[in-house]
């Protein structure tokens, strides 16, 4: 048998990009930003991010998270409606989605 890899299930999915929320993007402290990726993995929520791209520009996404390794995150990016690896270093930090 075979396994689907992480997100190719939303990806044949394809749903629309959402926004992201109004205003600044989400600040924690790395570990709590960290603890709650990993919760969110557990309980198969959505979360919004806070997240630098390579030049530096403040982003806000949000995200099904799909697994943690290697310092990356992959998750289904709602705002982009396509599977994205994020480095973990840039993500500025993390909120639940109401």
């Amino acid at each position: 048998m075979t396994w689907p890899r992480a997100g190719d299930a939303a990806h044949r999915s394809r749903r629309a990009p959402v926004s992201a929320p109004e205003g600044r993007p989400p600040r924690s402290p790395s570990t709590a930003t960290v603890d709650a990726l990993r919760e969110a993995i557990r309980q198969g929520s959505q979360v919004w991010i806070g997240y630098l791209d390579s030049q530096g520009n403040a982003t806000s996404r949000i995200l099904e998270p799909a697994r943690m390794e290697g310092g990356y995150l992959t998750a289904y990016d709602e705002t982009r409606a396509a599977v994205h690896r994020f480095a973990l270093h840039r993500i500025t930090g993390i909120a639940g989605v109401e």
